[in-house]
């Protein structure tokens, strides 16, 4: 593993990237605060703790200029299917397949749909 220095705009597209996988893994878009209640519920039931105001923060960020935590990124890569934040840049922008680290299961992701609705 390499280490690569990445710049605010790159990061943000990454992080909008990531994000995004979480909108489709609950097969929702997030945005309004109930939206991040149910979400903030949906992580836990995944043994992801982070709370629905953290998770505003993070989406918050996309548009803004507050960095999330790197513990925060870590727990977010986590939910979609990554080990880190890291994990999840290296796919981006390094020679690892992606599908490597995306649950299998169909089920799985039609669980967490359910509980979005």
């Amino acid at each position: 593993m390499h280490s690569v220095f990445i710049s605010i705009d790159i990061m943000k597209r990454d992080l909008k990237l990531l994000l995004e996988e979480v909108e489709k893994k609950v097969g929702k878009k997030i945005g309004l605060s109930s939206d991040f209640e149910k979400l903030a519920s949906i992580f836990s039931k995944h043994h992801v703790f982070l709370n629905s105001t953290v998770l505003k923060k993070v989406w918050e960020y996309v548009a803004s200029h507050d960095k999330p935590s790197p513990e925060t990124l870590d727990k977010i890569a986590l939910f979609v299917g990554f080990q880190s934040w890291r994990d999840f840049q290296e796919t981006l922008h390094g020679d690892e397949d992606g599908q490597v680290n995306y649950e299998t299961e169909e089920k799985s992701k039609n669980d967490v749909q359910h509980q979005v609705k």
